[in-house]
């Protein structure tokens, strides 16, 4: 029965003296009959609606296994009932009936379990026995599992933020109680959440939670020693958790609207968004709410959690798709840019200088001090705790993050952090970030790349003189002066900065370009690059191509220019205001390239022609970008604005 029903019936029934203080009788009298009912139900289910004589009728099937008390049975691979909440059990015989629990081929006990729960008809037949159940008081016996007390509670450090620090569980956090449970069972249970027997089912989220957190015990020893340590374990009266209480109701009367959503948040990222390290949750206060918003979203759409490896991604995502509706996210999101959660102290020895050389190229979408920028969809990092930075990196640089279909933003910065040649180059990025000083306003504006300039481009030692014999394969196509040829096809290259032309021939040299059974084109400039025999050659006619000063095509196409410097507002940050291309940024000059060539590469770029080879590493950033232009229109838009740069 609702607490709420209970009152309003309670001051229908009872007789009321109507004083002049009579409100503030009723009202003090309300939050103790509040407080009462509420300990009631923590300690003895007295408004279970099922019926205790029925329920013990239908637990006769039980009792053959787990016992006429409840106690379990190891013989019979039945652990221990008794003293388990009942909303717990109940989610697990509709679990079992439903198919989300005891259809895996290796979950043998839980298909046993499947067809016994079959045989309770209907909800009422659940709430029957549930409510039998919680009379039982029958103690199971451990069978004595070899483990490590104190490894196992070092372990455990974990799971007592859901499970409690006495195993009692939180019904809040729809965790169960623990504590009591056979160490057996509980051995058995971890190894099923981590071998995927449970814990993977698409309707089963609260299994998906735990099948993370079990993974994360390396081997078999340390799921032992976890065990172990359960089994040490006593339990809490739940009839008289005054402290609990007082915060329950405190909670009741004055917490704001989003914050009992958050309330599972908590548990890991802690009750002001400070984060926790030990529990892999970063620091959320500060981080802006469009942000959050995005990654709860591709969470629970599976964009993000779903990969194999990615143990904190499926902890998050099962959290995410209690969000049941965008209302509860937007609150929850709302809620979560209150924090003001303090910054975590840097964790990592790198070297802050190296750091920030590598920075530079950060510092183009997510600005000099970490502040971020919405119109680039780049988040703020200043503030973030430099372990979970360099994890990010790590995950992008494998493949963990960044690599789903539709994780535009994601593909963006994965080619980014397989730039960083290896782990220590990632902690000294991340160490370098950690000295940002944070500012709580994110930015939202646009905070364009510094131009660089053709001198600072080259870098090769190379030879024009040697460089122009090469180029007599290239002049048929490309001409004399590098001004192109619309009818073969062939794009401008005059005054391309050098080291790009250099990486694109040897791009297509070694196949990451040219071999796409689409890239018609490319396949034509593959065995052109060939030509050249070794890396000087390259170079020397890279030197040649960038000397070209060939005119600047007219425009071929109707784009709308307006349109398409709006949307150039992504590209100027890498390529620059006036398409000067900026070499730190790895991004080549736009400026006097044919609209129509522009096109066709962006369409490469979107259709994974180009782009989709795993070793290019810089295709790769392009491919995402492209696949922010919606259509056609919105390719040639952007193209007809480019043309216009000087």
């Amino acid at each position: 029965m609702h607490i709420k029903k209970v009152l309003n019936f309670f001051w229908i029934v009872m007789p009321v003296f109507y004083l002049d203080n009579s409100h503030l009788i009723k009202q003090k009298l309300n939050l103790f009959l509040f407080v009462f009912l509420v300990g009631s139900v923590f300690s003895a289910n007295i408004f279970a609606s099922g019926d205790v004589l029925r329920g013990k009728e239908k637990y006769k099937v039980c009792a053959s296994c787990h016992g006429d008390n409840g106690q379990g049975n190891k013989i019979a691979n039945a652990p221990r009932i008794s003293g388990q909440q009942s909303w717990y059990i109940k989610r697990q015989l509709i679990n079992y009936k439903q198919g989300i629990r005891g259809t895996h081929p290796k979950d043998i006990t839980g298909m046993q379990m499947r067809s016994m729960s079959m045989t309770l008809y209907n909800e009422t037949d659940i709430e029957d026995i549930v409510a039998y159940i919680g009379k039982l008081d029958g103690r199971g016996k451990h069978s004595g599992v070899k483990g490590n007390i104190e490894a196992g509670k070092s372990s455990y450090s974990v799971c007592l933020t859901c499970h409690g620090a006495n195993g009692e569980g939180n019904t809040a956090l729809n965790s169960p109680k623990i504590a009591g449970l056979q160490d057996w069972y509980v051995e058995r249970q971890l190894h099923n959440f981590k071998n995927g027997i449970r814990g993977v089912h698409q309707k089963d989220i609260y299994g998906q939670q735990m099948r993370p957190m079990a993974m994360a015990l390396a081997s078999d020893q340390a799921i032992k020693d976890v065990t172990a340590y359960v089994s040490t374990l006593k339990g809490v009266s739940m009839a008289k958790p005054a402290g609990a209480m007082s915060k329950l109701v405190s909670a009741v009367v004055k917490s704001p609207v989003s914050e009992p959503l958050y309330a599972p948040c908590a548990s890991c990222h802690g009750s002001n968004g400070e984060g926790n390290q030990r529990l892999g949750a970063p620091r959320l206060a500060g981080q802006p709410g469009w942000y959050i918003e995005r990654q709860l979203r591709n969470w629970r759409a599976g964009i993000r959690g779903t990969h194999s490896e990615d143990i904190y991604g499926m902890q998050m995502r099962p959290m995410s798709m209690t969000l049941i509706n965008d209302s509860d996210l937007k609150r929850v999101v709302e809620f979560i840019t209150t924090l003001r959660g303090a910054p975590q102290e840097p964790t990592i020895q790198g070297d802050i200088d190296l750091g920030k050389n590598s920075y530079t190229t950060c510092a183009a979408c997510h600005g000099a001090q970490g502040e971020g920028n919405k119109a680039l969809n780049a988040p703020k990092i200043a503030g973030l705790p430099d372990w979970y930075i360099s994890r990010q990196l790590k995950s992008f640089k494998k493949g963990i993050r960044g690599t789903h279909i539709k994780d535009i933003y994601g593909q963006q910065m994965r080619p980014m952090a397989m730039a960083l040649s290896n782990d220590e180059a990632m902690n000294n990025l991340a160490a370098y970030v950690a000295t940002f000083k944070e500012n709580l306003v994110t930015s939202t504006k646009q905070t364009p790349a510094p131009a660089s300039t053709e001198t600072t481009a080259i870098s090769f030692q190379g030879s024009a003189e040697n460089g122009k014999a090469l180029y007599t394969v290239c002049v048929s196509c490309h001409g004399a002066d590098g001004a192109g040829n619309k009818a073969l096809n062939a794009p401008r290259i005059a005054g391309q900065q050098v080291w790009y032309v250099k990486r694109q021939l040897a791009a297509f040299k070694s196949g990451i370009r040219g071999t796409h059974a689409e890239d018609i084109y490319g396949m034509q400039m593959r065995p052109m690059s060939m030509t050249l025999t070794d890396e000087q050659a390259i170079t020397d006619v890279s030197v040649y191509v960038n000397s070209l000063q060939g005119p600047v095509s007219p425009k071929t196409l109707d784009g709308d220019v307006i349109a398409g410097k709006a949307s150039y507002a992504v590209c100027v940050s890498c390529h620059g205001p006036n398409g000067e291309g900026n070499k730190d940024l790895n991004a080549p000059k736009l400026s006097g390239i044919q609209d129509w060539y522009i096109v066709r590469q962006l369409q490469h770029f979107k259709n994974g022609i180009r782009g989709a080879n795993p070793k290019d590493t810089y295709g790769m950033q392009m491919r995402p970008m492209s696949m922010t232009l919606p259509d056609e229109k919105a390719i040639k838009n952007v193209a007809a604005y480019i043309s216009t740069l000087k």
